[in-house]
């Protein structure tokens, strides 16, 4: 699965995320109809779709928490007990980020990426998407 560039895109703004005021997370509204961590520390939902490598227009929610990376794992494995997963630092293209760990919790077209860089909050993204433009 391809999903390098969204993943990326998801680490600047996680960066950024960890350094801005992003508002009290009960105040920022997850549109995507995916679930939320429910200890969040900081929170944003994009103004706008964007378009990821595969062509899909995708809302994304963007989050940090300072818990571990395995208890957000944990609860979201348990949450989503459908979803197909993958290891994200087992990918090709997060070779140059050898501290980056974390999973993708997939549901059709549907995401959530779970990860974390070593001494950085946990980072969650939830993705929905449309097949088309």
């Amino acid at each position: 699965m391809r999903i390098g560039g969204a993943l990326l895109l998801g680490i600047a703004v996680a960066a950024a995320l960890c350094g801005a005021a992003a508002g009290a997370p009960a105040s920022i509204r997850n549109l995507t109809g995916l679930p939320a961590y429910p200890n969040l520390s900081k929170a944003a939902m994009d103004e706008v779709y964007r378009t990821e490598a595969l062509g899909r227009w995708c809302a994304r929610f963007t989050a940090t928490t300072t818990d571990s990376l395995p208890a957000v794992e944990e609860w979201y494995r348990k949450t989503l007990v459908q979803a197909s997963e993958t290891d994200l630092s087992r990918g090709e293209q997060f070779k140059s980020y050898p501290s980056l760990s974390g999973i993708k919790l997939a549901l059709g077209i549907d995401y959530v990426a779970l990860y974390r860089l070593a001494n950085q909050s946990t980072i969650i993204e939830l993705h929905r998407c449309s097949r088309n433009r």
